[in-house]
């Protein structure tokens, strides 16, 4: 399809370069955070069974044990907000980094036009000036009353501005729909005595494996 596309206005395709770039760019940046998001929202169920039976009941009143449709996304509210606060505490994108467009001040530091400058969601997402009770899971914090008021920039998981990732809302759809067709099914918990510890590459992963055991729901 990317070989095939062409430029609406210039009737242009791309060059093998531009394909061989795009289709990198949707392995690292649509497939890899996708997939750490997923994992991060698994264990904290597991960790908070209460909410994972709050999560099921929405799935049932809602889906009543059938699959999940695009339309269905509006109406899974609490789904929505345990991705959201999931990425809040662990953002698969944990860091990221600009190249400062003019001379600017912050917090009494002096930064150079042209300056690399890196930027960290995952300290921000638990900074005690934005967040009451920053380490705990609550989703409700993403209710829009209680997410009124809040700094714009208190919550980035794709960035923001003009460099604001382009894939945001099709990772939210898509994560959306794969929980919604996995957690009706099944239960994942964590394995008796299994550290998990998060590691910091280019994506934030959990260390080594993220070891447990899948039940399906109701035995």
């Amino acid at each position: 399809m990317l070989s095939q596309a062409r430029d609406a206005e210039m009737g242009e395709g791309m060059t093998v370069s531009q394909v061989r770039d795009e289709v990198l760019t949707l392995m690292v940046a649509g497939h890899e955070t996708t997939t750490n998001a997923l994992c991060w929202t698994f264990l904290l169920l597991a960790q908070h069974p209460h909410i994972e039976a709050r999560l099921q009941q929405e799935y049932q009143q809602v889906l009543g044990g059938r699959a999940a449709q695009m339309e269905d996304l509006p109406r899974l509210k609490l789904s929505r907000m345990v991705l959201e606060e999931s990425m809040r505490l662990y953002p698969p994108a944990w860091a990221f980094a600009r190249y400062a467009i003019a001379e600017d001040e912050i917090g009494g530091y002096s930064i150079a036009k042209g300056a690399y400058v890196l930027m960290f969601p995952a300290t921000t997402h638990r900074h005690p000036d934005f967040w009451e009770r920053p380490d705990v899971f609550d989703p409700e914090r993403f209710e829009p009353s209680r997410a009124a008021g809040r700094h714009r920039f208190a919550y980035f998981p794709f960035g923001g501005g003009p460099r604001v990732c382009i894939g945001n809302q099709f990772v939210l759809t898509e994560a959306q729909l794969i929980l919604a067709t996995i957690l009706p099914r099944y239960q994942f918990r964590l394995l008796p005595g299994a550290n998990v510890v998060p590691e910091p590459l280019i994506t934030l992963r959990p260390r080594g494996k993220l070891l447990m055991t899948i039940h399906r729901q109701g035995g």
